[in-house]
Protein backbone atom coordinates (compact mmCIF):
# COMPACT_ATOMS: atom_id res chain seq x y z
CA UNK A 1 0.00 0.00 0.00
CA UNK A 2 2.86 2.37 0.82
CA UNK A 3 4.61 1.63 -2.46
CA UNK A 4 1.35 2.10 -4.36
CA UNK A 5 1.09 5.68 -3.13
CA UNK A 6 4.42 6.64 -4.63
CA UNK A 7 5.01 4.25 -7.51
CA UNK A 8 5.36 5.81 -10.95
CA UNK A 9 5.31 2.43 -12.66
CA UNK A 10 4.07 -1.04 -11.72
CA UNK A 11 4.85 -4.05 -13.88
CA UNK A 12 4.68 -7.83 -13.45
CA UNK A 13 7.21 -10.34 -14.70
CA UNK A 14 8.46 -13.91 -14.65
CA UNK A 15 11.97 -15.19 -14.14
CA UNK A 16 13.76 -18.55 -14.28
CA UNK A 17 17.31 -19.82 -14.35
CA UNK A 18 20.09 -22.02 -13.01
CA UNK A 19 21.34 -22.27 -9.42
CA UNK A 20 24.88 -23.28 -8.44
CA UNK A 21 24.61 -24.08 -4.75
CA UNK A 22 26.49 -25.31 -1.71
CA UNK A 23 25.85 -25.44 2.03
CA UNK A 24 28.79 -23.31 3.11
CA UNK A 25 30.27 -25.86 5.48
CA UNK A 26 33.15 -28.31 5.34
CA UNK A 27 31.42 -31.66 5.62
CA UNK A 28 34.76 -33.45 5.65
CA UNK A 29 34.71 -32.88 9.41
CA UNK A 30 31.47 -34.85 9.63
CA UNK A 31 31.92 -37.43 6.86
CA UNK A 32 35.51 -38.58 6.36
CA UNK A 33 36.76 -38.98 2.80
CA UNK A 34 34.15 -36.75 1.11
CA UNK A 35 34.64 -33.36 -0.54
CA UNK A 36 31.86 -30.84 -1.09
CA UNK A 37 31.09 -29.89 -4.69
CA UNK A 38 28.76 -27.35 -6.26
CA UNK A 39 25.29 -28.70 -6.97
CA UNK A 40 23.29 -27.54 -10.00
CA UNK A 41 19.67 -26.60 -9.40
CA UNK A 42 17.09 -24.18 -10.75
CA UNK A 43 14.64 -21.44 -9.80
CA UNK A 44 11.38 -20.23 -11.32
CA UNK A 45 8.84 -17.66 -10.24
CA UNK A 46 7.27 -14.24 -10.61
CA UNK A 47 7.97 -10.69 -9.45
CA UNK A 48 6.50 -7.21 -9.28
CA UNK A 49 8.50 -4.18 -10.47
CA UNK A 50 7.56 -1.09 -8.44
CA UNK A 51 9.04 2.09 -9.86
CA UNK A 52 9.61 4.53 -6.99
CA UNK A 53 11.56 7.06 -9.06
CA UNK A 54 12.85 7.06 -12.63
CA UNK A 55 15.91 5.07 -11.61
CA UNK A 56 15.01 3.38 -8.31
CA UNK A 57 12.74 0.32 -8.10
CA UNK A 58 11.63 -2.16 -5.46
CA UNK A 59 11.15 -5.74 -6.66
CA UNK A 60 9.40 -8.28 -4.41
CA UNK A 61 9.10 -11.79 -5.80
CA UNK A 62 7.95 -15.34 -5.14
CA UNK A 63 10.07 -18.26 -6.39
CA UNK A 64 10.44 -22.00 -6.21
CA UNK A 65 14.17 -22.58 -5.75
CA UNK A 66 16.15 -25.83 -5.73
CA UNK A 67 19.30 -25.69 -3.58
CA UNK A 68 21.60 -28.06 -1.65
CA UNK A 69 25.01 -29.55 -2.25
CA UNK A 70 26.89 -32.56 -3.55
CA UNK A 71 29.53 -34.63 -1.75
CA UNK A 72 31.91 -36.90 -3.62
CA UNK A 73 34.24 -39.51 -2.17
CA UNK A 74 37.95 -39.59 -3.01
CA UNK A 75 39.32 -41.08 -6.22
CA UNK A 76 39.21 -44.60 -4.78
CA UNK A 77 35.40 -44.62 -4.57
CA UNK A 78 32.42 -43.53 -6.69
CA UNK A 79 30.20 -42.90 -3.65
CA UNK A 80 28.19 -39.67 -3.80
CA UNK A 81 25.80 -37.87 -1.47
CA UNK A 82 23.40 -35.34 -2.97
CA UNK A 83 21.44 -33.00 -0.73
CA UNK A 84 18.40 -31.75 -2.66
CA UNK A 85 16.52 -28.92 -0.91
CA UNK A 86 13.40 -27.25 -2.32
CA UNK A 87 12.41 -23.81 -1.04
CA UNK A 88 9.61 -21.31 -1.44
CA UNK A 89 11.58 -18.07 -1.51
CA UNK A 90 10.55 -14.41 -1.15
CA UNK A 91 13.22 -11.84 -2.06
CA UNK A 92 12.60 -8.10 -1.66
CA UNK A 93 15.21 -6.35 -3.78
CA UNK A 94 16.12 -2.70 -4.09
CA UNK A 95 17.12 -2.06 -7.70
CA UNK A 96 18.93 0.97 -9.08
CA UNK A 97 18.92 1.22 -12.87
CA UNK A 98 21.28 3.11 -15.16
CA UNK A 99 20.10 3.94 -18.66
CA UNK A 100 22.56 2.64 -21.26
CA UNK A 101 20.40 3.34 -24.33
CA UNK A 102 16.75 3.87 -25.23
CA UNK A 103 16.00 0.13 -24.83
CA UNK A 104 18.73 -0.97 -22.41
CA UNK A 105 19.35 -0.49 -18.67
CA UNK A 106 21.94 -1.78 -16.22
CA UNK A 107 20.41 -3.09 -12.96
CA UNK A 108 22.22 -3.15 -9.58
CA UNK A 109 20.15 -5.20 -7.12
CA UNK A 110 20.39 -6.00 -3.42
CA UNK A 111 18.08 -6.92 -0.57
CA UNK A 112 16.92 -9.58 1.89
CA UNK A 113 15.21 -12.87 1.18
CA UNK A 114 13.10 -15.23 3.29
CA UNK A 115 12.69 -18.91 2.47
CA UNK A 116 10.76 -21.93 3.71
CA UNK A 117 11.86 -25.49 3.01
CA UNK A 118 9.12 -27.39 1.20
CA UNK A 119 10.98 -30.68 1.07
CA UNK A 120 14.30 -32.36 0.44
CA UNK A 121 16.41 -35.50 0.64
CA UNK A 122 19.89 -36.76 1.30
CA UNK A 123 20.30 -39.12 -1.67
CA UNK A 124 23.05 -41.75 -1.79
CA UNK A 125 24.62 -43.06 -5.01
CA UNK A 126 25.27 -45.65 -6.42
CA UNK A 127 22.68 -48.24 -5.42
CA UNK A 128 25.03 -50.27 -3.19
CA UNK A 129 25.83 -47.12 -1.21
CA UNK A 130 22.10 -46.38 -0.90
CA UNK A 131 21.52 -49.88 0.47
CA UNK A 132 24.43 -49.45 2.90
CA UNK A 133 22.89 -46.18 4.18
CA UNK A 134 19.43 -47.81 4.34
CA UNK A 135 17.83 -45.57 1.72
CA UNK A 136 17.31 -41.85 1.26
CA UNK A 137 17.08 -39.49 4.23
CA UNK A 138 14.44 -36.77 4.55
CA UNK A 139 16.32 -33.49 4.86
CA UNK A 140 13.86 -31.52 7.03
CA UNK A 141 12.88 -34.39 9.33
CA UNK A 142 14.26 -33.93 12.87
CA UNK A 143 14.83 -37.69 13.19
CA UNK A 144 16.64 -37.97 9.84
CA UNK A 145 18.45 -35.10 8.05
CA UNK A 146 17.60 -32.61 10.81
CA UNK A 147 17.81 -29.40 8.77
CA UNK A 148 15.71 -26.37 9.74
CA UNK A 149 13.07 -25.29 7.25
CA UNK A 150 13.32 -21.53 7.70
CA UNK A 151 16.13 -19.63 6.01
CA UNK A 152 16.92 -15.98 5.48
CA UNK A 153 19.80 -14.07 3.97
CA UNK A 154 20.89 -11.30 1.63
CA UNK A 155 21.03 -11.17 -2.17
CA UNK A 156 23.47 -9.24 -4.35
CA UNK A 157 23.10 -9.05 -8.10
CA UNK A 158 23.36 -7.22 -11.37
CA UNK A 159 21.88 -7.54 -14.82
CA UNK A 160 20.85 -5.90 -18.04
CA UNK A 161 17.43 -5.56 -19.61
CA UNK A 162 16.87 -5.35 -23.36
CA UNK A 163 13.36 -3.86 -23.63
CA UNK A 164 11.21 -6.44 -21.78
CA UNK A 165 13.88 -9.17 -21.54
CA UNK A 166 16.20 -9.34 -18.51
CA UNK A 167 19.46 -11.30 -18.09
CA UNK A 168 21.21 -11.23 -14.73
CA UNK A 169 23.47 -12.78 -12.10
CA UNK A 170 22.78 -13.06 -8.36
CA UNK A 171 24.52 -14.34 -5.23
CA UNK A 172 22.50 -15.38 -2.17
CA UNK A 173 24.34 -15.32 1.16
CA UNK A 174 22.41 -17.31 3.75
CA UNK A 175 22.57 -15.88 7.28
CA UNK A 176 20.50 -18.54 9.00
CA UNK A 177 22.20 -21.63 10.42
CA UNK A 178 19.94 -24.39 9.15
CA UNK A 179 21.73 -27.16 11.07
CA UNK A 180 19.46 -28.87 13.59
CA UNK A 181 20.31 -29.91 17.14
CA UNK A 182 21.92 -33.19 16.05
CA UNK A 183 24.81 -31.22 14.51
CA UNK A 184 25.70 -29.46 17.79
CA UNK A 185 28.14 -32.16 18.91
CA UNK A 186 30.17 -31.66 15.71
CA UNK A 187 29.95 -27.86 16.21
CA UNK A 188 28.73 -27.60 12.62
CA UNK A 189 27.00 -24.61 11.10
CA UNK A 190 25.23 -24.97 7.73
CA UNK A 191 24.36 -21.97 5.56
CA UNK A 192 22.83 -21.85 2.10
CA UNK A 193 25.08 -20.36 -0.59
CA UNK A 194 23.80 -19.83 -4.11
CA UNK A 195 25.10 -18.25 -7.31
CA UNK A 196 22.42 -18.01 -9.99
CA UNK A 197 21.95 -16.99 -13.60
CA UNK A 198 18.48 -15.78 -14.56
CA UNK A 199 16.45 -14.81 -17.60
CA UNK A 200 13.27 -12.83 -17.08
CA UNK A 201 10.46 -11.16 -18.97
CA UNK A 202 8.45 -8.10 -17.85
CA UNK A 203 4.90 -7.71 -19.17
Amino acid sequence: MVFGGYAQEVKFGVKAGMNMTSLGSDFKDLIDGFDQKTKIGFHIGAFVDLGITENFYVQPGLYYSNKGMKLEADENSDYKIKVNLSYLEIPILASYRFKLSDNMKLHINTGPYLAYGLGGKFKFEPSEFEELMDGDVKAFDEDEGDLKRFDFGWSFGAGVNFSAVYVGLKYDLGFSNIAGDSYDEADMKIHNRNFSVSVGYTF
